[in-house]
């Protein structure tokens, strides 16, 4: 029976894998043929469908009753999407990916700093008996308030005339719709293995198994954007992604008798420390000065030396 859950697992996981692929050309695309900022496209509408999978993963997650599941999904996710985008920096070292982040980025770093500091200051808190924690309200006020500031961004790329936009529409949408579909299977898979495994908590094996499958669309994405020289917007897929994960978390907190963060483990605040770290990390690798330029791709492998640890450390004790 373990063998078929993780036969299901790798189908699953692969046909995400694909779905991903398709989902990067068809955004690229978008992006070079209407007035849309990227900043939108990557920050929202991309991060906004790659994330479909912690969506529903953590929805799921609740309703079975396993809160710690459902947020080391998300907060696993958060930390092996800047996994991945660091060793791909350190990959294509010469093409210094975080010097073409934007301002839009940067302000997108900049509420993740302060959304990261509130879930420190408050998670594991149990004294608290609000209806909804506290990171939950600074999470719905900082994304609404990136969500204006998008809205009054233009595009200021040169656009491609082309007549084929709504075609690509509707395979987006298709795409993330089977997403959708795909996610939930995941779930129901990882929730058996958690059972299956008890020696591992389920805030690892959501930050491992979980976080690790549903973040396969903004690794593949991510990728492919660069290999497509779109660098700006695979960063904003990646950042954009985590932002969103948290409005994920703070959605799934109006579900949860009392608050979710009050189930939290210190297997979830070593998560969340280390989503601070490396947001701070990318934070400061924009720094494009020149003695810096010397030092490129340190912070890159700090990051990426970090987080392997806290798989070595996790597996082995």
């Amino acid at each position: 029976m373990i063998i078929l859950n993780e036969i299901l697992f790798l189908l699953f996981a692969f046909f995400t894998v694909f779905l991903s692929i398709r989902l990067s050309y068809y955004v690229n695309y978008l992006n070079k043929t209407t007035k849309v900022s990227s900043a939108f496209l990557g920050g929202i509408l991309l991060a906004g469908v790659t994330s479909l999978p912690e969506l529903v993963t953590c929805f799921s997650a609740i309703l079975v009753k396993n809160e710690l599941l459902a947020m080391g999904d998300v907060l696993g996710s958060n930390i092996f999407n800047v996994f991945m985008i660091s060793l791909f920096d350190l990959f294509f070292t010469k093409k210094k990916i975080f010097f073409s982040c934007d301002k839009t980025n940067k302000l997108i770093l900049v509420l993740l700093l302060v959304n990261y500091l509130f879930l420190y200051c408050f998670i594991n808190i149990k004294y608290f008996d609000f209806r909804v924690g506290v990171p939950s309200l600074i999470i719905f006020f900082t994304y609404f308030y990136y969500l204006f500031y998008v809205s009054n961004k233009e595009s200021n790329e040169v656009i491609i005339n082309d007549n084929n936009c709504d075609n690509v529409v509707v395979k987006l949408i298709i795409t993330a719709v089977l997403m959708v579909f795909s996610s939930v299977i995941l779930t129901v898979i990882v929730n058996k293995l958690s059972y299956m495994h008890p020696y591992f908590s389920s805030s690892f094996l959501g930050a491992i198994f979980l976080g690790i499958t549903t973040s396969l669309p903004e690794v593949v994405t991510c990728y492919t954007l660069i290999s497509m020289d779109n660098y700006n917007l695979a960063i904003a897929d990646i950042i954009g992604s985590n932002f969103f994960n948290l409005l994920v978390l703070a959605l799934g907190d109006l579900f949860v008798v009392g608050n979710i963060y009050s189930f939290s483990d210190s297997g979830l605040v070593t998560l969340v420390i280390l989503g601070l770290m490396f947001t701070l990390l990318i934070y400061v690798n924009n720094n494009k000065s020149i003695k810096y330029e010397r030092l490129y791709g340190i912070i890159s492998f700090l990051i990426v030396v970090s987080y392997l640890c806290y798989w070595i450390t996790n597996f082995l004790g």
